[in-house]
């Protein structure tokens, strides 16, 4: 891929926060975005304070943000709230528990105008380098410069793109919990258009989850719309199936293994726990080859395998009950109307 042209103009951009209860971070965050150095008269930044009830919207204020309230509606409805009021040619959003390097809008609005067959760009997402183990485990802490590649998916924790694209897409899907990231990624390349990841565009997250049992819960979040945004091919989802197998026939194979113990129920067992075993350790190898690390950190990284695939599986297994009882539903509606 060619890389970023120099720009002729500066071209008005907004910068889309969305946050909830982000006092911690959201001054941080708007500061970083100041200090890209995109003309102030040619930047606006808003926050969409989605019912926080700490200082976030009084302190976005201060750090040179408007900031616009909304109460209701899942996430797809607060990004959709910034894409409404921005004023900008590009759309920009960075959540409010990120900060972005000083290169973001500049490399980011340079692909975008050099290249029209470009519908978004974005980038990688770091943890902190001061992080916990835990933080350090889900995501490296350094990219290398300069590079841009073909993706299938951007996060909306960075995500550019010409307001126009975004709103003739008729914004995020409101009614997802979320993956609404990944849904305007399937759009916007059905309509044949390229996703490209920059590491010049990368976001530091400072709000990752900091202990193993916050990982289990952000994955069952995570989890809860996975279905309904997957693509052609996706291999998270077949090894979170695969998980949740293993780890259903696992207690049965075990009881097997001490009421009629054998060489064939103990085969059946060391065979399950191994394909159990296969999701954690995909997940580390990706994350061990993501960036150099201290293979000392491989125990943590199965061990944060492990909550990721359980909470992601939890979340997949209360999509499924939720599609099944909907359509259940429906198809009750649809007897009664015909009776």
């Amino acid at each position: 891929m060619n890389d970023a042209q120099p720009r002729s103009r500066n071209p008005p951009v907004s910068v889309i926060i969305p946050a909830h209860n982000e006092e911690r971070y959201i001054c941080q965050c708007i500061d970083s975005v100041l200090r890209t150095g995109w003309p102030r008269e040619m930047l606006e930044i808003l926050v969409i304070d989605h019912s926080s009830t700490d200082r976030t919207a009084e302190l976005a204020r201060a750090a040179g943000a408007r900031v616009l309230p909304i109460s209701t509606g899942k996430i797809g409805a607060v990004r959709n709230a910034g894409l409404a009021a921005a004023k900008g040619e590009f759309v920009a959003y960075v959540d409010g528990d990120c900060s972005v390097p000083a290169t973001w809008l500049q490399t980011a609005v340079s692909l975008l105008e050099s290249d029209e067959s470009i519908g978004a760009i974005g980038g990688p997402c770091l943890s902190p380098s001061d992080g916990t183990w835990v933080e350090r485990s889900l995501a490296p802490s350094t990219t290398g410069p300069g590079y841009a590649r073909h993706v299938k998916a951007i996060a909306t924790s960075s995500f550019i793109a010409r307001t126009l694209l975004l709103r003739e897409e008729g914004g995020f899907d409101e009614e997802l919990v979320s993956g609404e990231d990944d849904d305007m990624s399937n759009r916007i390349r059905s309509r044949g258009l390229a996703l490209v990841s920059a590491s010049d565009c990368h976001i530091v997250h400072h709000g990752y989850p900091k202990t193993w049992r916050n990982t289990l819960k952000k994955e069952i979040w995570h989890g809860s719309h996975h279905i309904e945004v997957r693509t052609e091919f996706d291999l998270t989802l077949i090894l979170t199936f695969l998980f949740l197998a293993t780890s259903v026939v696992a207690p049965v194979l075990i009881a097997a293994a001490l009421f009629t113990p054998g060489l064939k129920s103990l085969c059946a067992l060391g065979t399950d726990l191994f394909l159990q075993l296969v999701p954690p350790l995909l997940f580390a190898a990706k994350r061990i080859q993501q960036s150099p690390r201290d293979w000392r950190l491989a125990p943590p990284l199965l061990a944060v395998g492990y909550a990721y695939f359980c909470g992601h599986g939890i979340g997949v297994l209360s999509n499924l009950w939720r599609r099944t009882t909907a359509r259940l539903q429906r198809s009750a509606t649809t007897a009664g109307s015909d009776c």
